[in-house]
């Protein structure tokens, strides 16, 4: 008995002694996260989110359309950035995921396509249209490296008309040079803040969106295990103010309404699968914590709604947060230039993303 005694006295010690490590260990990834989150949002700043802005959506970019001139321009310009930053590329020796897209004769009026079937089909053709894009992809390895959380936003736009008179190009200041700016914020704060994430993070600046969510779909059909991207966080649209639409191809403004306020709104909708509600809750509860200048407003987002490039990742069951600010009347119009987007409204919702994604991440 009194051997036993001894047995079960050495056996709780060991429990308590787990225990009280366990505590410990959790104290102390509580305190490396507090101060990962400090640094990396002390990185984020207005006059980065502006120099971001500015450039992208320039006339010299001429609307940055897919597979023109300033589109590359824009990527070298992400690869730049993301190289400064410290980000690493995702593949081995590059930033770049170059890829085709294909569609029959213009006449036919049909989407360009990069499923492995239809490009086949395409290219059997006596003539066929091809399109030449590249991802720009950036990577921050975790303690997990076969497990996933993607941050994108599409670089592309809808280029210059040659026939307009007066001003030809559609910058896409908005749509989606706020995007970028937002996610290339966010991997320096990651950068900056020291801190390896639990899972792995890829930083996705897809090409293409406009076309027909080209460079998202084909990241995706081609990753080895989707099912290990374990979310998807989408920046589309985050610098001014409009109304939420049903992202369906044929949505058009409501008869009569006017623009809004761009300068004082400071709301941003949260649109998330069901999967994400219990972050989407965090969310609004750390930016009044720390005092953002931000509305956050979660809104449900069902899979498989189409409007960004959230739509692959849902396809596949993948659970997708997209920040967006709402459609107005600027939407793919050559006035959507860079002194019509809010930056005070862009940086606080750099934080904001900063912290989904570092939530997501650990």
């Amino acid at each position: 008995m009194r051997k036993l005694y001894f047995i079960l006295s050495g056996l709780m010690l060991l429990l308590a002694d787990a225990y009280a490590q366990k505590v410990a260990d959790r104290s102390h990834q509580a305190a490396n996260d507090s101060r990962a989150i400090n640094v990396g949002l002390e990185h984020i700043s207005k006059r980065s989110v502006e120099a971001h802005l500015s450039f992208l959506a320039s006339d010299a970019l001429e609307g940055r359309e897919a597979g023109k001139t300033g589109g590359r321009v824009a990527a070298e310009y992400i690869k730049a950035v993301l190289l400064g930053t410290g980000v690493k590329p995702f593949y081995a020796n590059t930033y770049f995921q170059p890829f085709e897209a294909y569609s029959p004769l213009r006449e036919k009026h049909a989407e360009f396509e990069v499923q492995p079937d239809s490009v086949a089909k395409y290219r059997q053709a006596a003539a066929y249209r091809e399109l030449k894009l590249q991802n720009v992809l950036g990577y921050v390895e975790g303690q997990k490296k076969d497990e996933y959380v993607v941050l994108g936003a599409h670089y592309d736009h809808i280029g210059a008309d040659e026939l307009l008179v007066g001003d030809r190009v559609y910058n896409g200041a908005d749509d989606n040079a706020s995007g970028v700016a937002v996610a290339l914020q966010v991997a320096k704060a990651l950068a900056a803040g020291g801190e390896k994430p639990l899972r792995s993070i890829i930083f996705a600046f897809w090409d293409g969106e406009e076309v027909n969510y080209l460079g998202s779909e084909y990241f995706v059909a081609g990753f080895a295990q989707p099912s290990s991207i374990k979310a998807y966080v989408n920046l589309d649209m985050v610098g001014r103010q409009g109304v939420l639409p049903t992202f369906y191809p044929s949505f058009e403004l409501p008869e009569g309404w006017d623009k809004p306020d761009t300068v004082a709104n400071n709301s941003v909708y949260l649109l998330h699968t069901e999967e994400l509600n219990v972050l989407g809750e965090q969310l609004v509860k750390e930016v009044a914590q720390l005092k953002l200048d931000l509305n956050p407003k979660p809104s449900a987002l069902a899979h498989k709604s189409r409007g960004s490039d959230g739509y692959p990742f849902s396809l596949r069951a993948i659970p997708v947060l997209w920040f967006f600010t709402g459609i107005h009347p600027e939407y793919h119009t050559p006035v959507d230039e860079p002194a019509g987007v809010n930056l005070n409204k862009l940086t606080e919702i750099s934080k904001a993303t900063f912290l989904s994604l570092w939530r997501l991440a650990n």
